[in-house]
Order: structure tokens, then C-alpha cells, then sequence
């Protein structure tokens, strides 16, 4: 840790003390106190908080987030082009500790692994807009495609085979309103196709996910979850009905394994002799950084038993709300038949655009962009972990993908636990709940395991890593933000271990 670090303003003498606590907190208390003592009037300007960043050696972000947090409590304003001040009648009622949770307009810090929108290239989505929208397709107009804008399901067919190496054409291709809305759509269909068989997937998994999976068992401690281990997900042992599992075989979500290729060939053959079903999702594979990404195991599949699931909200922004599933042709009737019963989900209107973006190559040439942008946050972010965190917590580099995971050493784990055995959640949701009031948002990696119970058997089971730790988005937030986040985590930690 660095030394104390000074700067007056007039009379007030700020510092920071390493190891007392996240600096921001403590530049509030500071600033709350010489208020509430009169040492800064009414009136009084504070300096930028760039300058102020630079005379006390932190990042601008730390000195963003104490300003907003005291201008949403009353103490400071903001005056356009003039800076911030004291208020003129500051509350005197306001605690200089503890802070109340953050007012809206001190949105809290966050690891958010959606598309970063400050780069989206709103230019170019524009001019599609415009273009795509000159002479509108009347039967677009009148909601009329069931399964998809037909142009787009040929851009996305003729992307999968550029890029994913598919074979395939666009009357293989339904459009979707995201994962969920591809899920129930194959759902139904398998009703028609496979009616006996059950859904399983992942351990550690998307939890949105595995609890959808959850309610269609029926019993949440009915078996559907399989283990995942340093070469993917586990092969079901022998089942009464054909089982349809969802897989993230190229970067398994969370933990960002990619699968082996015994263990790829293992999956293959499974589809040969046991007659399974695979949904294949495709999950952050735009993004590789190391080389190229694995193949879709549906490239290689003989057997005509593997949907793929593919979307568009990660790559350009979370509001699009499309994806696709590419099926087998054999199976094509009955998603169409499937679609027709449950009608459309997926808002045509914004399909013609996306048809355009992909046509005319600016989708290509932003998906190059920003995997060059994450590879630089990525980088960021590890070396930010490996000087803060490396005390207590493993990590591998991600190969690709918008997120880094961190596991708990379970020997620091143990030790960091509280005396309080009453204490029943785990700990890094102990952790993320201390952070949270102060403003910094973790995701917990916990709660992505599913209760024991749910977990299959299978043989040869590896022992189980630390379940404990947390899943760091890298894309979203900016680097002072990073750098913000994980100085009070690991100052949260330091103060744990004291």
C-alpha cells in the first residue's frame, strides 16, 4: 500500500489513509465534516475533480463518485460551467456515517459484462435505419413473418457459415426475442419431437436459465444440473428417454472453460449412439482473443440432433432483443409449427435494420472494433486483479468472452468467515451485500451453482472447485470504475482479514 496522500483546499486539509477504508468514503466523511464544522462555507467552490484526482494520486472516478454522492444528499451543487459548491443552506441533519444507499442519481459502480454502448456506432445504425426504411416491406408492416424477416435469416445462414463454419440455409434460421423466447419456442417443439424427454444443463450456469429449466422439472430438487470441469460439461449417465441438454460448449458461461476436444468427441459420439438432443449455445464467441474459437459441435454432428442458439443483444446492445436458432432441416416443420401455435415474440420492425447493419459490412467491421476495445479492458482488468486481489482469489485468463471469473482460495475462504456461525449465506454474498451499500456492485458466483440436489451423478467427478467468488464484467465499465471497484474490494477483504 502507498502512503498517506495530501491536498488543501484553503484551510481543509484532505488525506488518505490506506487500509482505513474505500478512499471515497473516506473524502466524504472529510468534506462532511469541515461542512458541518464551517471550515467550507456556503459558496464555497471545490476543485475539479480531475485536479483534485491528480493532487491525491486516485483516479477521476473516485472523486465523480464522492461529488455525485454528496450533491444527491444536498450538501454540494453543480452550476454549469462554473463547477461544484457548498449548497447555500446544506441539510444539517445528514450522518456523516453511516451513508444512506445511493439516490438514483448516484448510480452505484457495477462489473457489467453487456456491450459497452458509449462505442456503439450510432452513425452507422442510423444510415441502416434510413435505408432499410426508405420503401418498408408491407407484410413487415403487417407483423406477417412468423418466423423471421427473410432477408435477415439469409444474412445470418450466409454469417454462420463465414464465420462458424455451418452449412446451412436461411429457411433453417427463427428469429427470436433472446435465449428465453428460444428456449420456450423448442420447448414446445419438442413436445412434438422428443415428448418423454427432460431438459438438463450446466453447473455452474446462467441462473435466469437454470431456473427456467427448474420450474419445467416441476420439482427443484429433481436432478437436471450437470458438472462442469477444466475440459466442460459432464456426459449424463444412460437415461430412460433421450435427455435435451443446453451446453455452452466454446466458452462455458460462467466459468469460461472451453471444451476439450476428447471431450467434444465424446459429446459427438453420444449423439451417434444414445440417441440425445444438444442445444448448442453460442455464447460470446464473437469475442475470442487468443486465436480462433472452437467450431460448434453442430459443424461436426452427423446425427441431425443439434439446435444452435445464437444473439444479437450482447454484440451490439442490450436492448435489441434478437437472436436465432438454427435447426436441423429435418426439424424445421415442427419449429414452424411451433411458432405459428405461440405467434411471434421477436419485434419485426428492427429486423430490416439489423439486415442492413449485416449487409453492408458495418457489423463486421464493429465486432472487429470492439473485440480489439474488450482484449484492451481484459488486459486492464487482469493486471488490476493480479495487484489487488492475488492474496486472495485464482483466476485464468479468459480466453474471450466480456467477463473474468475469480474463485475464493478455499483456505482463505475458511478463514476469512465470520465467527457468527448463524451466518447462512455464502461468503461472497456476505461480500457482495457489504459492497453493495457502499455502492459497488459484485456478482456473487455462488448463486449460479444449483442446490446439491440438483446436480446428476456422473462418473469420475472431479473434486468441486471453490463454489465461492465472483464473475467480473470487463466490458461495460470503464477503467476508473475498475480500478474504483476492486481497490474497495480488496480493502473490504484487507479489513476481513484483520
Amino acid at each position: 500500500m502507498s502512503s498517506t496522500r495530501r491536498h488543501s483546499i484553503g484551510s481543509l486539509s484532505l488525506s488518505l489513509h490506506p487500509g482505513q477504508g474505500p478512499y471515497y468514503r473516506q473524502l466524504i466523511e472529510q468534506i462532511l465534516q469541515a461542512i458541518t464544522t464551517g471550515q467550507l462555507q456556503p459558496g464555497d467552490r471545490l476543485p475539479g475533480s480531475r485536479a483534485l484526482a491528480q493532487a491525491l494520486g486516485v483516479s477521476r472516478s473516485t472523486l465523480v463518485h464522492v461529488y455525485e454522492r454528496l450533491i444527491a444528499e444536498g450538501m454540494l451543487i453543480s452550476r454549469v460551467k462554473s463547477g461544484v459548491f457548498v449548497a447555500d443552506q446544506p441539510q444539517p441533519s445528514v450522518q456523516i456515517r453511516p451513508l444512506a444507499p445511493a439516490k438514483p442519481e448516484a448510480q452505484p459502480l457495477a462489473f457489467d459484462s453487456g456491450a459497452d454502448s458509449r462505442m456503439f456506432p450510432s452513425r452507422s445504425w442510423q444510415k441502416s435505419m434510413r435505408a432499410s426504411w426508405q420503401a418498408p416491406d408491407p407484410r413487415v408492416l403487417d407483423d406477417a413473418y412468423a418466423t423471421g424477416y427473410p432477408p435477415l435469416k439469409q444474412a445470418i445462414a450466409e454469417y454462420l457459415h463465414q464465420l462458424r463454419g455451418l452449412n446451412c440455409s436461411a429457411e433453417q434460421v427463427f428469429i427470436t426475442a433472446g435465449n428465453r423466447d428460444a428456449l420456450t419456442l423448442l420447448r414446445h417443439a419438442f413436445g412434438q419431437i422428443s415428448p418423454d424427454s427432460r431438459w438438463l444443463t450446466e453447473t455452474p450456469s446462467y441462473t435466469p436459465i437454470r431456473h427456467q429449466l427448474a420450474d419445467w422439472a416441476g420439482n427443484n430438487h429433481q436432478p437436471f444440473l450437470l458438472p462442469v470441469d477444466g475440459e466442460g460439461c459432464r456426459l449424463p449417465a444412460q437415461e430412460s428417454a433421450p435427455p435435451i441438454v443446453l451446453l455452452t460448449p466454446n466458452r462455458q458461461y460462467p466459468s469460461g472453460v472451453a471444451m476439450s476436444s476428447e471431450r467434444r468427441q465424446h459429446w459427438l459420439q453420444q449423439l451417434q449412439d444414445r440417441h440425445i438432443w444438444l442445444v448448442e449455445d453460442d455464447y460470446d464467441n464473437e469475442f475470442s482473443y487468443q486465436g480462433r474459437t472452437g467450431l460448434p459441435l453442430m459443424q461436426a454432428d452427423r446425427s441431425g440432433r443439434v439446435f444452435f442458439l445464437g444473439s444479437f443483444s450482447k454484440v451490439l446492445f442490450r436492448g435489441l432483443r434478437l437472436g436465432f436458432i438454427l435447426a436441423p432441416p429435418e426439424h424445421c416443420a415442427s419449429l414452424r409449427r411451433s411458432r405459428e401455435l405461440l405467434g411471434g415474440s421477436a419485434a419485426l420492425p428492427m429486423q430490416p435494420v439489423l439486415t442492413e447493419f449485416m449487409t453492408n459490412g458495418e457489423f463486421g467491421r464493429h465486432i472487429n472494433r470492439m473485440r480489439r476495445h474488450y482484449r484492451k479492458k481484459r488486459d486492464y482488468l487482469l493486471s488490476l486483479v493480479e495487484q489487488y486481489l492475488t492474496p486472495w482469489f485464482d483466476w485464468q485468463s479468459p480466453q474471450g468472452g466480456m467477463h473474468l471469473m475469480i474463485r475464493l482460495r478455499p483456505a482463505v475462504a475458511e478463514r476469512l468467515r465470520s465467527g457468527d456461525r448463524q451466518e447462512q449465506r455464502p461468503l461472497d454474498q456476505q461480500i457482495a451485500a457489504t459492497l453493495a451499500a457502499e455502492g459497488v456492485l459484485l456478482e456473487p458466483l455462488s448463486p449460479h451453482y444449483g442446490h446439491p440436489k440438483q446436480v446428476i451423478q456422473t462418473a469420475g467427478d472431479p473434486r468441486t472447485p471453490s463454489t465461492e467468488g465472483f464473475i467480473l464484467g470487463f466490458s461495460r465499465p470503464d477503467e476508473d470504475s475498475m480500478h474504483l471497484m476492486l481497490q474497495t474490494l480488496a480493502e473490504q477483504l484487507t479489513r476481513m482479514s484483520d
